[in-house]
């Protein structure tokens, strides 16, 4: 007992006097409270011990020896150790353990925030805990850069043996082995192919390859339906974060830079910060480490796009340790770019396996429903199966929405042998055939309904996702037909639970089909009249629910930090519905440039002509928004300003 208090004063003194010598001169709160007591703690237990091994029989000895002395003074039993000195040392642990652990809490806090003040992180070089210079550097990082969260999920890679060749020779890309074979000698890997053909699940395999052999420096997924994913600008931040926590050097670089810049954000950050922040490396990695970016097709336009792709290939080829592999579709400026470049692409459609892990993927996806429905193994028998894996195409989508739609089928043989037809073509003919026919039988009644649901599910993606309930206020159609939709075309449409159990559609392909020719005129979606639809339902909902002192605020000169309980009543007083409407009305209703329709003009005047601006302003203070709202204004101008005002407008309003 007495040797354990001596070795947990001798853990925390260095670290309490470098704490004393660096921090509570700094006029730190919280340290500087905590300090007089572990001090005082402190001195008493070390009063105590000498007082102990004095009256012992080891009071001449060198003190060099005293920690010695305890362990054997505490192993002789009751006749070197009083019943009041267990008591006194029990107490003394006791209160030694509660100092220390106020002490550690007091040192992160405090740590912390010199980190978001000052970025000074040295304290933490005397202590081995969570907390350690790199792990405050990192949340210095965090709160600079604002990373995107994105990354791989295991259970997301390919079915096991399929894409062995594939990679195979990405791995050897990674180890410069692959020059013999012409593949890929640049630093920079593209990887394409159509909708459904497995990019994304190669990615996910790509990335725990990678990761397994530590040399992963991290991953961007794209994705259109997110608006954090799919903004161009969010890339650049995020891969900086996330090299600088896989490789040390690189994290001491960028926070370095970031201290000595404090007004650079992400927002006001040169494309080339990443090239000059690699540059900067003096002691480059041993192996290589990788990047995987996959859906770039997903993110902004060709030309936000065509930079950034400029900006990556730049610090692939100046720093010759990093390497960047990218996953699109063959998108025009993506192809035409790779193309001008010394990269080569790697296109999965002449990939030589790709038929036969298209069949071992069917096999193992088509096995559990043979088994449920206790057909003969192996089902489907092998003629029918050959007859759907030239129906695919090399689409591996197509596949997985044959197997989902087969949990609603009332005979899984009759449904894949209709599926197999050769009536619609191949490739994307086909996987267009199959959503044809998915919706033909499950939505055989009250498609205008079924027009608006979709209509306002996918005019919302770029924007978020949106629960059944919110989807039934803005499109007008009933709670229970939208759920009854989901739940029939779960081979479609899912709950992410990741975003609240908002609605998304399965595939991207899915979406450019519902938008396309190739879906039946009963189903397909305009976009543009979707878009005013649903703006000016937002435009309905605030005239309808917007009202002053929304929240029932007791008193309204309170500023929202001092507001105690304004989650719970945002909660309470403003909808899911209310709030996506109150943010993102002007992007729907401004969506298509001089659309004259005097509806659009006559909700714009029902909106501002009364006190509901000043409402919505307050509903934007409330949620933290309030810089949406000069956007609002700046695209209804700019809209208005290429709009011309419908003579039945101008004759009633001020309009003009």
């Amino acid at each position: 007992m007495p040797s354990s208090l001596l070795d947990r004063l001798k853990h925390v003194s260095p670290l309490a006097e470098k704490v004393a010598d660096e921090i509570v001169s700094e006029e730190t709160e919280i340290l500087g409270e905590i300090m007089p007591r572990i001090f005082k703690v402190m001195q008493e237990i070390a009063n105590f011990l000498c007082e102990y091994v004095k009256r012992g029989r080891f009071s001449r000895l060198s003190h060099l020896w005293i920690p010695q002395m305890l362990m054997i003074a505490e192993r002789t039993g009751d006749a070197l150790l009083f019943s009041k000195d267990k008591e006194m040392m029990e107490k003394m642990g006791e209160e030694l353990a509660n100092v220390i652990e106020d002490f550690l809490r007091a040192v992160d806090v405090e740590a912390l925030r010199l980190a978001k003040r000052i970025g000074k992180h040295t304290l933490f070089q005397c202590r081995a805990s969570a907390f350690s210079v790199a792990c405050v550097e990192q949340e210095f990082l965090l709160k600079r850069l604002k990373p995107i969260e994105t990354g791989y999920d295991r259970t997301l890679r390919c079915m096991e043996d399929t894409r062995k060749s594939c990679l195979k020779d990405i791995a050897d890309w990674v180890a410069n082995k692959s020059e013999e074979k012409g593949l890929l000698q640049s630093n920079i890997s593209w990887i394409y192919g159509l909708p459904g053909i497995g990019k994304t699940s190669l990615a996910h395999s790509i990335c725990a390859h990678l990761h397994d052999r530590s040399q992963f420096a991290g991953a961007f997924f794209c994705r259109r339906d997110d608006p954090n994913l799919s903004e161009p600008k969010n890339v650049l931040p995020t891969l900086i974060y996330k090299l600088a926590e896989t490789f040390p050097p690189f994290r001491k670089i960028v926070a370095d830079y970031l201290r000595n810049d404090p007004h650079l954000t992400p927002e006001s950050m040169n494309d080339s910060l990443f090239l000059d922040l690699l540059e900067k490396i003096r002691k480059r990695p041993n192996d290589s480490l990788v990047f995987v970016i996959d859906a770039f097709d997903e993110c902004g336009d060709d030309r936000s796009r065509t930079r950034l792709l400029k900006h990556l290939t730049g610090a692939a080829t100046r720093a010759s340790w990093l390497k960047i592999i990218l996953t699109s579709r063959p998108e025009a400026d993506i192809q035409l770019f790779f193309t001008q470049s010394s990269c080569l692409g790697y296109d999965l459609a002449t990939d030589q396996e790709a038929s036969h892990d298209l069949r071992t993927f069917a096999r193992g996806e088509f096995a559990p429903v043979g088994r449920k429905w206790c057909l003969s193994a192996p089902w489907p028998e092998e003629s029918l199966l050959n007859r759907v894996i030239s129906r695919a195409n090399g689409l591996f989508i197509f596949i997985k929405t044959l197997v989902l739609a087969l949990k609603h089928c009332g005979d899984p043989t009759k449904f894949l042998e209709a599926a197999s037809e050769d009536s619609a073509g191949a490739g994307l003919d086909a996987l267009y055939g199959l959503y044809s026919s998915i919706l033909e039988s499950r939505v055989e009644h009250r498609k205008t309904e079924f027009q608006r649901m979709i209509g306002v599910l996918l005019t919302a993606a770029p924007h978020r996702a949106l629960c059944e309930k919110t989807i039934a206020e803005l499109s007008g159609v009933e709670p229970n037909l939208i759920e009854m939709w989901v739940n029939e075309l779960s081979s479609l449409l899912y709950r992410d639970e990741g975003a609240n159990g908002g609605i998304r559609i399965r595939h991207l392909s899915i979406s450019d089909f519902l938008v396309s020719d190739h879906c039946p005129r009963g189903y397909r979606i305009n976009l543009q009249d979707a878009n005013m639809q649903l703006g000016i339902a937002c435009l309905e909902t605030m005239v309808r629910q917007l009202r002053f002192n929304i929240c029932g605020l007791e008193d309204s000169r309170l500023a929202n930090a001092d507001i105690k309980d304004l989650p719970s009543r945002i909660i309470e007083s403003i909808p899911d519905y209310l709030e996506y409407s109150s943010l993102y009305w002007s992007n729907h209703l401004c969506f298509a440039p001089n659309n004259n329709a005097p509806i659009v003009w006559e909700y714009l005047e029902k909106f501002f002509e009364g006190p509901c601006p000043l409402f919505w302003i307050e509903v934007l203070s409330i949620l933290g928004r309030v810089a949406m709202g000069t956007l609002s204004i700046q695209n209804v101008i700019s809209w208005a300003k290429v709009s011309s005002v419908p003579a039945c407008i101008l004759g009633n309003s001020d309009w003009q």
